[in-house]
């Protein structure tokens, strides 16, 4: 469940936009840091600031005296946001009791006065302020210590009462303001790219055969855009396949009248010979007719077929019995004890197991190895093969077998009839059904067709 809820977050538009956001915004977060720390590190810089500290401690301490006045630090204390510690002789004061002990602390100079004229800020005593101060970082203050004559005054920023180590309210508001921002950009890059799962619907019901499904449009733009043309694309293919269709049944119409009329015409011949001949013909041309327009109707993902529950045992040994009775010798039906019940649409079936089965006996010999229809189940698909003994093919031959109008030898077997669509068909109405047809062939030896139809073949067609 977590894995396919991954995956799904994985391959969704809005969270691989809102990841592009992210790291946008990261990239630029680090830049500006990058920035800001780039321009602090240049000398003038440093100079300016350290410069206004070196002044500021010196006007503190002009401010306090020396020896140093605790009624005046006091009022500094009070009126600025850092405590003050005086430490000297018989002195030890702090304005706020809680002043840590600070005498395990090291203090170290700061980088900044490395660009300060030194000879420029004094301390009341006339000693250089720059190398009587010494900084310091000690439970999440900052520590200033300055040591003037024989005392030693220590401030702490923040007030030594704020800890902010323990005041968690800033980090965990900017947590929850982040997570809200988040959210708000998730939501609006979902609603920007929500037709895109309309049209993903639209798309698949009409590439499943609803051509009068129509996309809602509930935008202005540019997904709305493309909304009105892919609906406008939809009409314009209903209309082709309506066309389309209606030309089938007048080519079906047209060309089987004339067909008809011929056949009924030849019965008051007297020449057998020729009238044979004649019929002949006309019984091909009406099975190229038959194989054209089915092989066309099924050459569409929108084509129907009429799905009923058939054994497909019966459906063979039915096939075999009626329509090869002459030449039930040459066949060697292998099919199983128990009937076999799938859902599948029996007449295609039937000319599939019928095309493949006159393509056997019209490429084996008359005295050669009978040729073996067989029936194999597995518990998630069914197949049925039909092998013959003639001349085989060619691994180039067997790639274009199943192409429309192909024949690998246009002289062989024209007596029969054929233009290279029976296996072309064979392959449509296998894919139709979910299906698939395997051709197996060796020079020589013979050639083997398997189709092979999944146990849903029903609902798979």
């Amino acid at each position: 469940m977590i894995r396919k809820v991954f995956h799904r977050i994985a391959h969704s538009l809005s969270a691989r936009l809102l990841g592009i956001f992210l790291l946008t915004s990261l990239v630029y977060a680090f830049s500006a840091r990058f920035a800001v720390e780039l321009v602090l590190d240049r000398d003038y810089l440093r100079e300016v600031v350290g410069s206004h500290v070196a002044l500021h401690t010196t006007y503190l301490l002009q401010d306090i005296g020396l020896p140093p006045s605790i009624d005046r630090a006091a009022e500094i204390a009070a009126s600025n946001p850092l405590d003050i510690r005086i430490i000297g002789p018989y002195v030890d004061w702090a304005s706020d009791p809680a002043f840590p002990d600070l005498r395990d602390v090291e203090f170290a100079q700061s980088s900044y006065f490395d660009y300060v004229e030194r000879d420029v800020f004094e301390t009341p005593d006339g000693r250089d302020v720059l190398s009587a101060m010494g900084f310091a970082r000690y439970q999440g203050h900052s520590y200033v210590r300055i040591e003037l004559a024989d005392y030693e005054i220590l401030l702490a920023s923040p007030k030594v009462s704020v800890h902010p180590g323990s005041d968690m309210t800033p980090p965990v508001l900017i947590g929850l303001v982040s997570i809200l921002v988040l959210s708000a950009c998730f939501f609006a890059v979902s609603w920007l790219i929500r037709p895109i799962n309309w049209i993903k619907d639209g798309a698949q019901q009409i590439g499943q055969g609803d051509l009068d499904y129509r996309i809602p449009v509930r935008r202005t733009d540019d997904l709305g855009s493309l909304t009105v043309e892919i609906n406008r694309m939809a009409d314009d293919v209903q209309g082709m396949l309506e066309a389309k269709r209606q030309m089938l049944l007048a080519i079906s119409h047209e060309l089987r009248s004339p067909l008809t009329r011929t056949k009924v015409a030849l019965e008051f011949l007297d020449d057998d010979a020729t009238k044979q001949s004649i019929l002949d013909d006309v019984v091909e041309m009406e099975n190229l007719i038959t194989d054209l327009l089915e092989s066309e109707r099924l050459n569409t993902r929108h084509s129907k077929l009429q799905i009923s529950s058939v054994n497909v045992v019966r459906l063979i040994d039915d096939l075999v019995r009626n329509d090869f009775q002459d030449q039930r010798p040459r066949i060697d039906v292998r099919m199983p004890a128990q009937p076999v019940a799938m859902d599948i649409d029996e007449t295609r079936i039937r000319l599939l197991v019928k095309n493949l089965l006159d393509n056997a006996l019209c490429y084996t010999p008359v005295d050669g190895d009978r040729i073996v229809v067989q029936l194999d189940t597995a518990p998630d698909s069914v197949a049925i093969t039909v092998a013959d003994h003639g001349p085989g093919m060619s691994p180039a031959e067997v790639e274009r077998a199943t192409e429309p109008f192909y024949r690998a030898d246009p002289a062989r077997c024209r007596d029969t009839g054929g233009f290279g669509l029976g296996l072309y068909l064979c392959r449509r109405i296998a894919e139709a059904h979910g299906g698939t047809l395997r051709l197996d062939s060796e020079a020589g030896v013979g050639t083997c067709v398997t189709l092979m139809l999944p146990r849903s073949a029903g609902a798979a067609a």
